[in-house]
């Protein structure tokens, strides 16, 4: 996304120095030394590092935010979104569970390529995150939503943002793709279905949010209960919700989405993203009381081998098979007709799916020859033969 302009980045508006937090000093959260002259040349004095100056206060939260939000501070503490224990324990089942914290190297690397997306207080409530190159997002006021563009799909953009916001419409590829996400068209936010419980935690360190904390992955029963009816005059949510064989809703609601082969780090991201549409076996059916259907959408995530070879360190990922590539997705393109299930010019929506089996059911065949061998021997496969 465009950085913000200089002026953006750091000028401070009056209506943040009316505010709660606008009434505390400047350094009693940015430290500092407040004993200079406002003047450009001062300004290096002012902000020195012997000073203390501290340009992030939030991200040492427990002791500049604690002090009024305790309720939250003292749970998010522990939260996926400050941990990053996901990313630290998908490493580890790859490494064979060694800890990407013991070797220097990798710690380092982490640190260089991956940890600036973790998030404190501030980089969704105050500035744009880091991550994009931060800069104050309403000239310091501080919000109690985020912004849909400039925090949340800031960082979860490149998949989430661009199905949201229906960027691919009309890209090769993505014939499919019809529209944003239909919550996205009638104005809905990220939070109408994140609640901050889930963003801030519940005081539990989690290492993987599917399948831990129910609470904290919306369902879209929780909206749409009425597919749940036992009475329902829909056949196929009777069918696929209710009878035997049971799918994601995402199976039928969603568009064609983006899946990557590259890596992250090493050489960059190096093969490009492509559009898919995939389902597979549900891996994580009962692994939670809310993972019970039997299929699922699934994207090949951009992972490797030799993802962390450049980091230099001495822990490789010597079980990488022990997981898939192609992992249980969640698009957010949602519509009610989609190539699947509108019925123009067919007796009934399933002909579309059940006519093109080899085009959307996750075949041996669809799996790159690097991956295969890992694939096939994951604790967890997802082929639908």
């Amino acid at each position: 996304m465009a950085p913000l302009g200089p002026a953006e980045r750091v000028l401070v508006s009056e209506n943040f120095l009316n505010s709660v937090h606008g009434q505390l000093a400047c350094i009693s959260c940015h430290g500092g030394n407040p004993n200079t002259p406002l003047t450009k040349e001062a300004k290096k004095d002012a902000h020195a590092a012997e000073a203390d100056f501290v340009a992030l206060p939030s991200e040492q939260f427990e002791v500049y935010c604690s002090a009024c939000h305790s309720d939250i501070t003292s749970k998010f503490k522990t939260s996926l979104h400050y941990t990053q224990n996901g990313y630290f324990e998908r490493f580890k089942v790859r490494a064979g569970g060694q800890e990407l914290s013991t070797d220097s190297n990798m710690k380092a690397g982490f640190g260089k390529d991956c940890a600036k997306c973790h998030a404190g207080c501030g980089q969704c409530h105050v500035i744009r995150p880091v991550s994009v190159n931060s800069g104050l997002e309403r000239a310091h006021q501080f919000y109690r939503t985020p912004s849909l563009v400039n925090n949340c799909t800031a960082c979860h953009g490149s998949r989430v943002g661009e199905e949201f916001r229906g960027s691919h419409k009309g890209q090769t590829g993505y014939e499919h793709v019809k529209e944003a996400d239909v919550h996205y068209n009638k104005g809905m936010n990220c939070s109408a279905c994140h609640a901050a419980d889930e963003m801030h935690g519940d005081g539990n360190a989690y290492t993987y949010r599917l399948v831990e904390n129910p609470d904290f992955v919306p369902q879209c029963t929780d909206c749409h209960a009425d597919v749940l009816d036992a009475n329902t005059e829909n056949n196929y949510h009777k069918t696929h919700v209710q009878g035997s064989t049971t799918l994601q809703c995402q199976v039928c609601h969603s568009q064609t989405y983006k899946s990557c082969n590259g890596c992250h780090v090493g050489k960059g991201i190096t093969g490009s993203s492509y559009p898919t549409f995939k389902i597979g076996k549900n891996y994580l059916k009962n692994t939670s009381s809310f993972r019970t259907t039997d299929y699922a959408l699934v994207r090949h995530i951009p992972i490797a081998p030799d993802t962390y070879d450049n980091w230099g360190g001495s822990i490789s990922l010597s079980t990488f098979k022990a997981a898939p590539t192609w992992k249980y997705a969640t698009p957010h393109n949602i519509q009610r007709w989609t190539f699947l299930t509108d019925t123009t010019g067919t007796a009934w929506c399933g002909a579309n799916c059940h006519g093109q089996f080899d085009e959307v059911l996750l075949k041996k065949t669809d799996v790159d020859s690097t991956y295969l061998n890992a694939e096939l021997e994951a604790n967890e496969p997802v082929f639908t033969d």
